[in-house]
């Protein structure tokens, strides 16, 4: 890759896919292309390797995907992760006693070889079930059992997930923000009205945090993102250009740089198409 070249950074649900979590036959058959002819195109998602990688399959990506936020860089060609970022035990511990404090149980996923695992201890509210489930069903998402959170701060802890009523979260989001290295992201369920996540990650291991390595290792001048969700500024924040879709939330198209189509209009893998130039190898 030039040292002048673009990087261009997508985010997933609401942004690239479908309602129903596809990519759309058009979109498929357009990133395929330009893909194959060069396209330096990631993506940034809360989601992990276990649902992305199916989701995406049979599309040659090849620059690591950032994951979880940021706190995984996974690499799409061997599937393992590349690098993931810990929640420091300290601090791990300190947001478990708040999710104690406020009545939430969750999933914390951890790196401990290399390998991402999804832990709990019980499923105790119809969200948590919903996911379980969707995930076993739909992605064959592998997830381990545990007697107590609490012994997984020594497993490399990288991410920690809730998704309940936005009313209900409010009061833990409020209190999260006494605690020290620790990154939390909030935003809404596309999928689900009225759900919001919750998700706790290091203080390092942001979407920002995400796009300014795969800067760092491309080489990339300049980088565009394209996002829908209050999880995407920070992906913002990384970005020189910022592109939302048109279903964007209003606070993310008040920083956009331009505002494209909807996600149900392959907006995105249009723009690519307009915008690519692949190198002249001749």
């Amino acid at each position: 890759m030039q040292q002048n070249s673009i990087l261009y950074v997508t985010d997933l649900d609401g942004t690239l896919l479908q309602p129903d979590v596809t990519v759309s036959e058009r979109s498929f058959r357009i990133l395929s292309e330009l893909l194959d002819k060069g396209l330096p195109l990631t993506v940034a998602t809360a989601r992990t390797s276990f649902s992305v990688m199916p989701i995406l399959r049979g599309l040659p990506f090849r620059l690591p995907l950032i994951l979880q936020n940021g706190a995984v860089l996974h690499d799409p060609v061997t599937d393992r992760v590349v690098s993931a970022a810990p929640i420091q035990p300290d601090a791990f511990l300190q947001v478990l006693a708040l999710f104690r404090t406020f009545g939430f149980n969750g999933f914390v996923f951890c790196v401990p070889e290399k390998l991402l695992e999804c832990c709990y201890t019980e499923l105790t509210t119809p969200h948590m079930r919903k996911y379980y489930q969707e995930r076993k069903s739909q992605y064959h998402k592998p997830f381990r059992q545990v007697l107590s959170l609490t012994e997984l701060a020594a497993e490399t802890p990288v991410f920690m997930s809730l998704n309940a009523p936005k009313e209900r979260l409010d009061p833990l989001r409020g209190a999260l923000g006494e605690i020290g290295n620790i990154s939390v992201a909030y935003y809404r369920d596309v999928y689900e009205p009225g759900i919001w996540y919750l998700e706790v990650s290091a203080s390092e291991a942001t979407k920002y945090h995400g796009v300014c390595r795969l800067r760092e290792l491309t080489g990339a001048r300049t980088v565009v993102g394209f996002g829908d969700n209050h999880n995407d500024f920070p992906l913002f924040r990384a970005c020189d250009i910022r592109i939302a879709v048109g279903n964007a939330a209003d606070e993310l198209k008040e920083k956009a740089d331009r505002i494209i189509a909807r996600n149900t209009e392959d907006a995105v893998a249009l723009f690519l198409r307009q915008h690519f130039q692949p190198a002249d190898n001749n």
